[in-house]
């Protein structure tokens, strides 16, 4: 028998940072195991998951990671409120995802977290078939980490939050009424967030 289909959800790909602390889009930095860049190797995860409808939400790099998506079958989102912060392009992400679906989940992710594997995704994704949570995200070593996936219910939520706080304050506020679902997983992945040429110079530098 075949594979179980991935579940009707858009999945959305948060790429409109300034990346200030890198120095350079990091959207567009090598992916070492691949050597495709950060948002090209979240995209093919994604697709070797078997998500379908793929979104990835731009900023002020817009015109360069549309040029590093071309060939990706991946709509490319220009968020005009990027300077805003992360918050607003999650909203931006969600509301186009939504738009594409009557189902009533979104998955979004970030594009510094390129390490995830696709099964960790289809874990994430499969998990939203039974209960009735508004968010569920993946856990590992005692820490939460991405892709995410947001119930439409939660929209109202993030749209109310105060941008100071961001998606983490609602998803702490939903935690505390049992309103998440945390999936531990065995994937490091989740968590390794590259924000800074220090960490990117860690990851690339040989092992042995």
């Amino acid at each position: 028998m075949g594979q179980v289909p991935f579940p009707a959800m858009p999945v959305i790909v948060l790429a409109g940072g300034l990346s200030l602390r890198m120095g350079r889009p990091k959207a567009l930095l090598p992916w070492p195991a691949t050597n495709v860049s950060f948002v090209a190797q979240v995209i093919e995860t994604l697709r070797n998951a078997g998500a379908e409808c793929l979104g990835v939400v731009t900023g002020v790099h817009h015109d360069l990671i549309a040029s590093a998506l071309e060939g990706h079958a991946a709509s490319v989102l220009y968020n005009p409120h990027h300077a805003d912060g992360q918050l607003a392009s999650l909203l931006h992400g969600l509301r186009w995802g939504f738009s594409q679906t009557t189902r009533p989940w979104v998955m979004a992710t970030l594009v510094d977290v390129p390490g995830m594997r696709p099964d960790t995704v289809r874990t994430i994704a499969d998990a939203t078939l039974s209960g009735e949570f508004l968010a569920i995200r993946p856990g590992h070593a005692g820490r939460h980490g991405h892709p995410v996936v947001w119930r439409r219910d939660a929209l109202p939520l993030l749209e109310a939050a105060d941008p100071a706080l961001g998606a983490r304050g609602v998803m702490r506020a939903l935690a505390a009424e049992g309103a998440v679902r945390d999936i531990e997983v065995d994937d490091p992945g989740v968590l390794t967030d590259i924000d800074t040429p220090e960490q990117y110079a860690a990851l690339i530098r040989p092992t042995a």
